[in-house]
C-alpha cells in the first residue's frame, strides 16, 4: 500500500540472484515508481503467491498491479507501456 497516497502498490516478485530483477527494481527507483518488493527465497508468503499466479512454472521478475494484471519476465518496453511509459534514462 502506498501510504503517501492509500493507494496499493505495484507489488515485485523475484530474488536478489536474478540480474533482470537487479534491472527492473533501479528503473522502478530511478522514475520514483511505488512498488513492494517481496523476495520468493526469503519470504514462504511470496513463494506461495507467485505459484498461485504462475503455477509451478514461476518466473523473475513477476509483476502484481493494483487492478490484478500480471506481467511475468516482462521487456522494458512491456513495463514502461503499463506505467505510463517512463523512458528509460541511458547512462546511468
Amino acid at each position: 500500500m502506498n501510504i503517501e497516497s492509500d493507494t496499493p502498490a505495484i507489488v515485485l516478485y523475484g530474488t536478489a540472484w536474478c540480474p533482470d530483477v537487479a534491472f527492473v527494481r533501479r528503473y522502478l527507483d530511478r522514475h520514483e515508481i511505488v512498488y513492494d518488493y517481496c523476495d520468493i527465497d526469503l519470504d514462504t508468503q511470496a513463494m506461495a503467491a507467485i505459484l498461485a499466479i504462475s503455477g509451478a512454472d514461476w518466473v523473475v521478475p513477476t509483476f502484481v498491479f493494483p487492478d490484478s494484471s500480471v506481467l511475468c519476465n516482462p521487456s522494458i518496453k512491456a513495463l514502461a507501456e503499463k506505467l505510463g511509459n517512463p523512458k528509460i534514462k541511458r547512462g546511468r
